[in-house]
């Protein structure tokens, strides 16, 4: 029962990640040690998580968050509404390493800094060694430790959009008609040669990969003429495995009478990629170990 909650718990956290629409939906509360000893509780945007195992936040080397972890690394964190409450208690690290703020960065964080090459972005990482899980629906609740086996990653589930030449139109159109915001945008020109074959001029502005957010949902994007114009389903199911061994451990089962449409592979950007439609007709782009 408590591998159900932690799920559940995983996958709220994991929703309120890059929150940009605005209001409190995407905060949290981090709880420090102060110079003089006594809790305090700061607001803060959640940037990425896994689940409740970590969750990453944005600050500045000379905020008070950072000058305070320096003295104690302990470290709450919680997120409660009338509808649950999740509290995990662990330790926090400051983290300057440019892979990482690459990783983290999200593009309204631009209002506060140039970009994650920016010395004074900085970036949280929480790790959580206890929990305490709260859901009013059911009532249902779980506290405990995490073990090695609790703190493997779950897979990250990616709604993903393909066009024909037309992404950038429609981008425009779910910009207008929902408030989409535009995250990231690469270009076919842009791409690592490596993952791409001879780029058609007529093709040189499609976009290769691009993430809008809608409220809480980050929507993945792209044009790719070889997969919609076989007919195949332009609307998919991007999942996102923290090991080419989890992928592959999936690939393994959902493969079975499926069609393949892009057989697996290594990418400039990830160890594993594949892509096929399951017995079902559902299209799935699996992927391992993204370096977005």
């Amino acid at each position: 029962m408590n591998q159900e909650i932690i799920a559940r718990a995983g996958a709220l956290i994991n929703s309120k990640a890059n929150y940009i629409g605005g209001g409190m939906e995407g905060h949290c509360v981090l709880a420090l040690t102060d110079e003089n000893g006594y809790p305090t509780a700061s607001t803060l945007t959640i940037a990425k998580t896994d689940g409740i195992n970590w969750l990453t936040f944005a600050t500045s080397p000379d905020s008070n968050k950072a000058k305070r972890i320096a003295m104690c690394n302990r470290a709450s964190v919680c997120l409660s509404s009338s509808e649950y409450n999740i509290t995990l208690v662990g330790t926090v690290e400051v983290v300057t390493d440019p892979g990482i703020k690459k990783d983290t960065w999200f593009e309204p964080m631009s209002h506060m800094w140039s970009g994650p090459e920016d010395p004074n972005f900085y970036v949280l990482r929480f790790n959580t060694e206890r929990y305490n899980l709260f859901f009013a629906d059911d009532g249902s609740e779980a506290a405990g430790t995490l073990t090695a086996s609790k703190q493997s990653a779950m897979p990250e589930v990616v709604p993903t959009l393909s066009f024909n030449g037309q992404c950038s139109q429609a981008i425009e159109l779910y910009e207008k008609a929902f408030g989409a915001i535009l995250v990231s945008k690469m270009l076919y020109s842009e791409s690592d040669p490596a993952d791409m074959d001879v780029i058609k001029e007529e093709e040189k502005d499609f976009i290769g990969y691009a993430e809008i957010a809608i409220g809480n949902t980050l929507i993945a994007m792209g044009d790719d003429a070889d997969v919609t114009a076989s007919g195949n389903p332009n609307t998919s199911l991007m999942v996102l495995f923290s090991t080419e061994d989890e992928l592959n451990a999936a690939y393994k089962i959902i493969s079975e009478g499926a069609t393949i449409i892009f057989p697996m592979c290594s990418q400039s950007y990830c160890t594993a990629y594949v892509v096929l439609i399951d017995k079902f007709g559902v299209r799935w782009d699996l992927m391992s170990g993204y370096e977005g």
